[in-house]
């Protein structure tokens, strides 16, 4: 699914809320929906990776990262307990990317590759290289307090279902210990390498606490920046290819509109 037409569907549902909240009727009636709510439309940029807590002794250096362009677009709704809207809840719908490209120089790093036709799995001793392209479904559900006119902070859980899924890369310039570290070696030196395709093990489900900050600009312009951290793992629990556990780390950039 492409995020044009998700980003169709989003301005969709905000156009309804902010419909919602313009229809004026003779009769005055309390309305959850419309009052003392607020209604945002968000763009933002993602930073950050698939990455473990702390680094592994199979990792021995990091040769190079890159985030790659991970974008998003969140419309949210915002439910205040008072007129002065201080305390409130917000949950909305969020379509995102997740990604990163990555070297490491590794030894004995637990893999499966491609061989010859043939899944191989075994100890890799050399250079691995890593790309990750995940698009998400998010609905966050977050409390909200404004400090001020200006600034507010937010927190709480987001929940995530993967839409679009991509893990692989290769391995090269080093060897292979077939099925244990004293395995069989199979060697790759020059132009040598063996892919690898994990992306039918990344979890369809995502969940984790985000945590952020919105500065108004005016009455209706907001930037913000939050952090996202995936408390299950990137890869489903019961994939043995990769003996440690990788979350879903990042820090998000944008803007938004305030209706």
């Amino acid at each position: 699914m492409k995020f044009k037409h998700l980003s169709i569907i989003l301005l969709g549902i905000t156009s309804l809320f902010t419909s919602a909240q313009e229809v004026n009727t003779p009769i005055k009636k309390t309305n959850f929906f419309t009052e003392n709510t607020t209604v945002q439309l968000r763009s933002q940029f993602s930073i950050g990776g698939a990455s473990p807590l702390g680094l592994p002794r199979e990792i021995r250096a990091i040769k190079s990262y890159n985030p790659t362009l991970q974008l998003g677009i969140e419309t949210n709704f915002t439910k205040w307990f008072s007129a002065e809207h201080k305390w409130g809840i917000r949950t909305g719908l969020r379509v995102e990317g997740k990604g990163m490209k990555t070297e490491s120089r590794v030894k004995d790093y637990l893999t499966q590759i491609n061989y010859n036709g043939s899944q191989v799995k075994g100890n890799f001793t050399g250079e691995v290289r890593t790309e990750v392209r995940n698009t998400y479904l998010t609905i966050p559900l977050l409390a909200t307090y404004n400090i001020n006119k200006q600034w507010g902070v937010y927190g709480g859980l987001y929940f995530s279902t993967a839409i679009d899924k991509a893990f692989g890369g290769h391995v090269h310039n080093g060897y292979l210990r077939q099925t244990n570290p004293t395995g069989q070696k199979l060697i790759f030196e020059g132009d040598k390498k063996a892919e690898y395709d994990f992306s039918n093990e990344v979890n369809n489900f995502q969940w984790g606490t985000q945590l952020g900050a919105e500065w108004k600009l005016n009455n209706n312009f907001l930037l913000f920046g939050d952090l996202t951290y995936g408390f299950n793992s990137l890869l489903d629990n019961d994939f043995e290819a990769i003996s440690f556990s990788m979350h879903n780390i990042y820090l998000n950039i944008g803007f938004g509109y305030q209706f």
